[in-house]
């Protein structure tokens, strides 16, 4: 049976201690893990402790991540710090299979202002190989600028045959309480899948 897992990102200490719900319950999280819910998808979000900078910690992400059921049916959505967790620790464990990984203006640390949390590493270029599909999903007007920009082109060429959405308008896609491109991609899947 299918299922789906979507990681938040992070934000800066001022700004998370001015939250008034949990992370995971912010932007279009809420609404897609419901529409996918309805469509027959287990889907969590699990809540990363310390969600801000310069706290938040791989190792401890990594241990929340390794308790969730990850397999080839499995739709795995990472937005921001959650898509560079999700691309770092399918890199670092080889035998992991999923079935659609969605990456929302992934932060993989490409100028290494992070170090802590990313370690210099490096996208495995044999992923394709684990994943059913991937897509990338960025803008051009990303308001953390190269730091999601450079790290999108990266992952571009490391990754040449991903699907790309770029779009021009869109930020780093938190603003919105829907996001209805992805869920679209998410149904696609679920179908093929089915048939």
């Amino acid at each position: 049976m299918s299922n789906a897992i979507i990681c938040h990102g992070v934000k800066f200490k001022e700004e998370f201690d001015k939250m008034t719900k949990p992370f995971c319950a912010s932007y279009w999280y809420p609404w897609l893990q419901q529409r996918l819910i309805l469509a027959g998808i287990p889907t969590q979000v699990p809540s990363f402790t310390n969600s801000w900078l310069p706290a938040r910690s791989y190792e401890s992400d990594s241990d929340i991540l390794s308790r969730q059921e990850i397999n080839n049916k499995t739709i795995l959505i990472g937005h921001s710090c959650g898509g560079g967790l999700l691309v770092k620790y399918l890199s670092e464990h080889p035998k992991i299979h999923v079935g659609h990984l969605v990456l929302v203006a992934p932060w993989i640390d490409a100028e290494r202002q992070f170090p802590q949390y990313f370690n210099n590493f490096e996208p495995d270029p044999t992923l394709p190989r684990r994943v059913g599909t991937m897509d990338l999903f960025y803008s051009s007007d990303d308001s953390f600028g190269p730091t999601i920009i450079k790290g999108c082109q990266k992952l571009q060429k490391v990754y040449p045959d991903m699907n790309v959405h770029k779009y021009e308008n869109m930020g780093h896609f938190g603003t919105s309480t829907k996001f209805p491109d992805i869920l679209d991609l998410c149904s696609k899947f679920i179908k093929q899948r089915q048939s």
